[in-house]
């Protein structure tokens, strides 16, 4: 073998090595824009609740007006805290506090489609994705099915 085609050889390899390691993201899916709007507007609907019975009395109104604030700040917590991430390293989906759960993706097993979205079966759980809520749901679902056609083949 002579020395050019040594250095191609390890050049082909190096290049192969690092396609192998490379890390870096390919998709991300993120809660939808209606999240902050919905909590917006529950925390605004239970705050003039409030205010507006504030001379009448009336517990019940007060817990309700309550949970309408709680609603909204739980909505915009989940809607700035959730997102799935995916890559050919495997899937990371944050939870409500921001804590990611690792999902291998040589462990999907199953994708049941359903009307409003579908639910990936994986070894380690179901990761439910909401066509409607979720930005970047349908790129998550090709990206899957191509990895399953890929796996079978």
């Amino acid at each position: 073998m002579s020395l050019l085609e040594h250095a191609a050889v390890e050049a082909a390899k190096k290049f192969a090595e690092n396609e192998e390691n490379r890390t870096d993201t390919r998709g991300v899916v993120k809660a939808s824009k209606v999240f902050p709007v919905v909590s917006v507007f529950s925390v605004l609907m239970g705050i003039a609740m409030a205010l507006l019975k504030l001379k009448q009395g009336g517990v019940m109104f007060y817990v309700l007006a309550a949970a309408f604030v709680l609603l909204g700040v739980f909505l915009l917590i989940y809607g700035h805290n959730f997102k799935i991430e995916y890559d050919r390293t495997g899937i990371a989906v944050y939870n409500f506090f921001g804590k990611p759960k690792q999902y291998e993706l040589q462990d999907v097993q199953k994708i049941e489609l359903k009307s409003d979205g579908y639910t990936v079966l994986t070894a380690k759980g179901k990761i439910r994705v909401e066509k409607d809520f979720f930005l970047g749901s349908d790129a998550f679902l090709a990206y899957l099915r191509d990895y399953m056609k890929e796996k079978k083949a």
